[in-house]
């Protein structure tokens, strides 16, 4: 089966997951929290984020994801010291997803802005993590289950990969260590990314 291609922009980094036979692929969301949009203006990429500042991810086991092409571009950075670690091509600032901070959990959320066949996915779940200061706008496509479903979704990915031993398996973190160390974001970027 071919893999589902994740690239950057610029083509200098493309990852590849490991397809299942029949969508769905993985648990996909739309989150709205306010870590993932700073990530995007972090990297003056408000492009990736829908009308409502969501971010589409499609959250799976590490051992799904390898690395094609471009490892030597891929870094990280955390918006706080115990935060997730958020991975992007620094070559041209696309997010790529994120993992937790550490080789522990057996995670990756991909950014969908960088997979071309969307269509092979499957339907988006719910979408989280809305802020009570930020309402949705009107007229956002439906998604196809409940909030619960979607964090359903992630204890299953989670449970199965730590049966599996998948977290030994992430490419982000080869011999559990971090391929590029996660760079903490200054106060002054934070604090501009979350205004």
């Amino acid at each position: 089966m071919t893999p589902i291609s994740l690239a950057c922009d610029c083509g200098n980094v493309v990852l590849h997951i490991a397809p299942r036979p029949a969508p769905p692929q993985g648990n996909r969301i739309i989150c709205h929290c306010n870590s993932c949009r700073a990530f995007a203006r972090v990297l003056g990429r408000t492009d990736v984020l829908d009308s409502a500042d969501g971010s589409d991810i499609l959250q799976i086991r590490c051992d799904r994801l390898s690395i094609a092409k471009g490892a030597e571009h891929i870094a990280a950075l955390k918006l706080s010291p115990k935060g997730l670690a958020r991975w992007y091509a620094a070559c041209c600032n696309t997010p790529l997803g994120n993992t937790t901070g550490g080789p522990g959990f057996p995670f990756f959320g991909a950014l969908v802005h960088g997979i071309v066949a969307k269509d092979t996915l499957g339907p988006v779940l719910a979408r989280v993590n809305i802020p009570k200061e930020r309402p949705l706008p009107q007229g956002l496509p439906a998604t196809e289950g409940r909030t619960t479903a979607a964090f359903a979704g992630v204890f299953t990915i989670m449970l199965s990969g730590w049966l599996a031993r998948a977290q030994k398996r992430n490419p982000l973190f080869p011999n559990g260590k971090p391929l590029a160390p996660p760079r903490l974001v200054s106060l002054a970027e934070k604090e501009a990314a979350y205004a």
